[in-house]
Formats: structure tokens, sequence, C-alpha cells
């Protein structure tokens, strides 16, 4: 029986060996690849340039304090704690920040869309203001979520005919929760005149695209209509319901 136990021991460790040396195997894959993009980005690759700052975004973590914060349910969630991990986060992708910042400084220095809408979209949560000026850029040059992103924005700081405006590109472009925002517009007449219709028309895009905020609108609106039944238990949608179009 000893020895038997001792077999199983070795083979769990054999096992954790396995995984630690596949996954040191895949961590030196990244790093050849990245390194790669580095020197085709310096020669002026603009498509590699986007992949690192692409992966730069995803890995790095920009610190906001906040004040108060709440899940989807309205339950009050602890802000201090959440502040801690991310300041925590935040220092641990540390040198992944600073990569990114090289990056976006190369892009922006030539007017590059994708570097114009990931700085817009790294102030947005802490300084709107700011990210409206890189968004607009970006949005302006053809990227759908820099439109999104600073059409909301925009709404935030009542600036109702750019919000219009952005939105309505967000839409045009193919943005999927662009129409929910859109609707607020149409809704409640900012930056154009108030349309039920053209509300709905714009909600029902945004929920046809499977944008859960959108999903809920339409099944308050046409409770009849199954599909938005179908569509909110297959994306599980359980939140209240958050009216944006009146009811005639």
């Amino acid at each position: 029986m000893k020895k038997l136990v001792l077999l199983r021991i070795a083979v769990v460790a054999l096992a954790g060996v396995a995984i630690y040396a596949q996954s040191d195997s895949k961590d030196h894959e990244e790093n050849a690849r990245i390194a790669e993009l580095e020197k085709s980005a310096e020669k002026g690759d603009t498509a590699a340039m986007h992949r690192l700052i692409e992966f730069y975004d995803e890995n790095s973590v920009e610190y906001v304090e906040i004040e108060a914060a709440c899940d989807a349910y309205g339950n009050e969630l602890d802000a201090d704690s959440i502040n801690s991990e991310n300041k925590k986060n935040a220092e641990m992708s540390k040198d992944y920040s600073e990569r990114l910042n090289y990056w976006l400084d190369k892009g922006l220095a030539i007017g590059d869309p994708v570097a114009l809408a990931t700085k817009g979209m790294r102030l947005y949560y802490g300084d709107e203001e700011n990210a409206i000026i890189y968004l607009s850029k970006a949005a302006d040059a053809g990227n759908a979520k820099a439109a999104l992103f600073c059409g909301s924005a925009c709404l935030n700081q009542g600036k109702g005919d750019d919000a219009f405006k952005y939105l309505s590109k967000a839409y045009e472009l193919g943005a999927p929760s662009a129409g929910w925002h859109l609707a607020m517009c149409y809704s409640a007449g900012i930056g154009t005149s108030p349309d039920r219709n053209k509300a709905i028309e714009v909600m029902r895009h945004a929920a046809m695209h499977d944008y859960p905020e959108a999903v809920s609108e339409m099944r308050r609106i046409e409770p009849q209509n199954e599909i938005w039944q179908h569509k909110a238990d297959s994306l599980e949608i359980d939140f209240p319901d958050f009216p944006i179009i009146p009811d005639e």
C-alpha cells in the first residue's frame, strides 16, 4: 500500500511538472511573438503596432479610484476593497502599461485611429472631457467603438448634439449596443426631435444583436412578442426593467 501511495504522489508530481513546462513553453512563445511584433512595429509596420497596443491594453490595468460602486442588482459594493485590488493589479502590470504608453505615444504622433481610440477609452472612466478629444478623432476616422464611447461621454456631459452625432455614427458602423444608447436620444429628444417609433427601431436593432438591456426593454415594450422572451432566457437576463422608451 505504501508503494502505491508513493507511486500516486510521483504521478501527480510529474503531472504538475508537465503542466508547468507546458505553461512555461506558452509564455516563451508569447514573449517571442511580442518581441517580433516590437521589431516589426519599430520598422513602421502599423498592423504590428495595432496588435501591440491591443495586447498591452488588455494586459495592463489603469488605476482609477472610485467613491462608490454597486452590482447589476443595485447592491452596494465595498469601494475600498475594489480600489485596493485595482491598485495592486495596476502595480503588477506596470511593465505592460509602460510599453502601452510607449506605443500609444507613437501612434498618437501620427494620428493613428487605434491609438486615439485606445487612449480615449482608457481616459473614459477618469477624465471624460479629455477622453472625448481622443475618441472624437478616432470616431471621425471610422472607429465604431470610439464613436460609441464618445457618444456616451457626450451624453454624460450634457452635449446633446454631439451625443446624437456620435451615437448615430456608432449605430451606422455596427456597434451592437449603439441602438440602446441612441434610443435614449430619440425618446427624450436629445440632439434630435423626439421620435418614439425611431427609438423603438434602433432599440430593436440592438436587441436583435443580443444587447441585454435592449432585449429587456423590447420585452417590456412588446410583451406578446415571444422572440424577446426567448432571447432573455438564452442570455439569462434577470435584472429589473430599466424603461427608456415611454409607453404611448
